[in-house]
């Protein structure tokens, strides 16, 4: 598998899609999730914002096309 380099907005996405899949399966405690959930709204106001993995490889295919 080669490794593709990341642009911030891709990592901070991939940290997000991370910390709701580590809630999901309850890694954090009360206090905890609440924290993470701050830390979040505060690097992505509005999760409709927020590129999902599939919209985030569809936006990588455009680019490549379009070169």
């Amino acid at each position: 598998m080669q490794e593709q380099e990341l642009t911030q907005n891709q990592a901070v996405s991939l940290l997000v899609q991370a910390a709701d899949l580590a809630q999901s399966r309850g890694a954090f405690k009360l206090e905890e999730a609440s924290l993470v959930t701050r830390a979040i709204h505060l690097l992505v106001p509005s999760r409709a914002e927020v590129p999902t993995e599939e919209s985030a490889q569809e936006h990588e295919t455009e680019e490549s096309n379009s070169e």
